[in-house]
Order: C-alpha cells, then sequence, then structure tokens
C-alpha cells in the first residue's frame, strides 16, 4: 500500500457535466431556483438544499438513474483506475451528490466495483426522499467529506481530486488537491498546494510524479507541517 489515500469528487469532476444539477434542471418543478439561490448565497447547506430540491421531482428513481447514463464519463477515467488500482493506492469516490445516480452512470461506462460515499435516494409514497448518511452535526452539506475522508484514510495523508464548492472545506485539509473549476480559484486565494487539471491525463501525470518524489518519511513530515502550521511545503502545480 502507499502513503496516500486518494479521494475523488464526481459531479463535475469524473463527469463534465453535474449530472446531480442536470437532473433538477429537468425534472425539478419550478421552486428549486430559489434554494440554489439561497445556497450559492451561504443561507443554507447543501442538505436542506438537496431535500427541498429532490422533494420537487415527481419522477421515479429509475427515472433519473436512466437519465444520468446519458452523461460521458472522463475519457482517461478508466486508466486512472486501472493506476491507482495496479499501484494498490487506496481511493474512494466521496460525493455530495446521490449514491444510486453516481453508481448508474458509473456501471453505465463499465466501471464496477468504485467505493462511493455519497447522499442517497428513495422512493417513499410516491415522493422522492433524501438520505444523509456521511452528514456531519459540524457540517452543513449532505456529505461531509472531510469527516468521510478522515474516516476511510485511516490516518494516511489525503490527496483530494476535485473542481467545485462541495471540494473546498476537504481541499484544506488535503495534503495535495488536483482541481479545476472553481476548486482552482479558491486553492490560489488560499494558498492550497494543487495541481490544475482539464482531464485525467493529467491527474494521471501528476499521481505518477507524487509517487516517484516522496518517500513515506518525507510525506508523513510534510503532510504534518502543512495541517498543523497552514503553510504549502510542498507544490507540484504546473
Amino acid at each position: 500500500m502507499t502513503d496516500f489515500f486518494i479521494t475523488i469528487d464526481f459531479d463535475g469532476t469524473v463527469t463534465n457535466a453535474d449530472i446531480t444539477d442536470a437532473i433538477i434542471k429537468e425534472f425539478a418543478r419550478p421552486g428549486w431556483e430559489e434554494a440554489e439561490r439561497l445556497w450559492e448565497a451561504g443561507a443554507i447547506g447543501s442538505r436542506e438544499c438537496l431535500t427541498i430540491q429532490m422533494l420537487l421531482i415527481e419522477q421515479p428513481l429509475e427515472r433519473l438513474i436512466e437519465h444520468a447514463r446519458k452523461f460521458d464519463i472522463d475519457p482517461y477515467f478508466h486508466r486512472f483506475i486501472d493506476i491507482l488500482k495496479t499501484n494498490s493506492i487506496p481511493f474512494a469516490v466521496i460525493s455530495d451528490g446521490f449514491g444510486s445516480i453516481i453508481n448508474g452512470a458509473l456501471n453505465n461506462a463499465g466501471l464496477n466495483n468504485i467505493p462511493v460515499y455519497a447522499n442517497e435516494l428513495f422512493w417513499d409514497g410516491g415522493k422522492l426522499m433524501t438520505a444523509f448518511e456521511n452528514s456531519s452535526a459540524s457540517c452543513n452539506s449532505g456529505m461531509c467529506k472531510c469527516k468521510t475522508a478522515d474516516t476511510l484514510a485511516h490516518g494516511l495523508p489525503v490527496v483530494h481530486i476535485g473542481d467545485g464548492r462541495s471540494d473546498f472545506c476537504l481541499a484544506g485539509k488535503a495534503f495535495h488537491v488536483f482541481a479545476k473549476g472553481k476548486l482552482v480559484d479558491y486553492c490560489r486565494e488560499k494558498d492550497i498546494p494543487h495541481s490544475r487539471f482539464t482531464d485525467f491525463s493529467m491527474v494521471i501525470k501528476g499521481v505518477k510524479r507524487l509517487l516517484k518524489q516522496t518517500s513515506p518519511a518525507s510525506l508523513m513530515t510534510q503532510y504534518k507541517d502543512l495541517t498543523e502550521k497552514a503553510q504549502p511545503t510542498w507544490n507540484m502545480t504546473d
């Protein structure tokens, strides 16, 4: 086993489009826009926002999963997963989206047995209900990525791959971040060690570089410095 754990966001990271947003725009009744506005303004968290928005959808879960299968997975993601498994690098998809939708998209792309930690949906009494099994009392997101990553990593430094607001908190605690979208600007603003990417071919190169340039002892020392002093001590930005 390597001496770091990789966490991977899904919507907008593994896929070019945010599938959760696309489903809401396609199927939700009017009213979802106000919940989105309140979330973007920071007035509510994603847990409350997603609960409201999903209640406005009157389609069975199977219909949403079928819609999710229309979206493409990053063309280099298969190769990326193969490299992680070949090098025994522990990893998981950790998303503030919904597991059944994520697994539907992954399975449709021929990607099975991927560890996915996310929120969940279920159909009950003619309503689409949400479940947030990985939430935290100290976090207003549906998925507390920091708590989940900490549990899964078992003390290993975390390398995170993401693109948006749901990744901000975990990015600040990670040893290194592969970022695109809004996460790039956040990492620059907060001086978080990161590498910008547009597709997973760039992440593959970065992970290979990480494997070559770090030893277990130096990795843990740098991670300790980064987390305790909040100062970047290692950077592999392009």
